[in-house]
């Protein structure tokens, strides 16, 4: 440790100029923010800080601190990665599940990475050595081929969930609208 990164006055003025970044900001985009800062500089954030604004129900969320560990890979990935490790998040936790775009763009979004606007394209597109990684399960969603599950083991070191996913997990999924009709 050098003498400065124990200084506490270098600590507070760092503090003060991202408090006047997000002076403006609600709550969310400000833990958004934070986290995907700390994401960028690769290193973990604090257990307390993964944790969403409470909704009254005083439990902390799991899944966003397992979501922070998730994506602090530490390596330089671009948007198209991103959007592959996202659809492996959603692999870790329920396994070859169809997802959809708005799922994808959630996860993206609740761990600070920034993915391609064209999400159809990136994941219909997708190949390893000639054989497609997804395959399409509807309009605007998709699921993970066998080779496309191999891919997330090896690459991300990822195993399938055995979560079961709800109507509301499942939202923009066509087994969502399915149900509803």
């Amino acid at each position: 440790m050098t003498e400065n990164s124990t200084d506490p006055a270098k600590a507070a003025k760092a503090a003060q100029k991202i408090v006047d970044i997000l002076i403006n900001e609600d709550v969310v985009i400000r833990q958004r923010a934070i986290q995907a800062a700390m994401l960028l500089l690769g290193e973990a954030m604090p257990r307390s800080a993964n944790v969403r604004p409470h909704s009254g129900d005083d439990e902390p969320n799991e899944d966003q601190a397992d979501l922070a560990s998730f994506f602090n890979r530490g390596d330089e990935l671009k948007p198209a990665d991103y959007a592959y490790l996202c659809a492996a998040y959603h692999f870790s936790q329920f396994g070859s599940v169809p997802f959809s775009i708005a799922e994808i763009r959630e996860i993206a979004t609740d761990a600070g990475v920034v993915i391609p606007d064209r999400l159809n394209m990136t994941f219909g597109s997708a190949t390893k050595k000639g054989k497609k990684l997804y395959q399409s399960a509807g309009k605007g969603s998709f699921r993970p081929t066998a080779t496309g599950s191999l891919e997330f083991g090896d690459r991300w070191n990822v195993k399938p969930g055995r979560k079961a996913k709800s109507l509301l997990t499942a939202k923009g999924n066509g087994a969502a609208d399915a149900a509803i009709r």
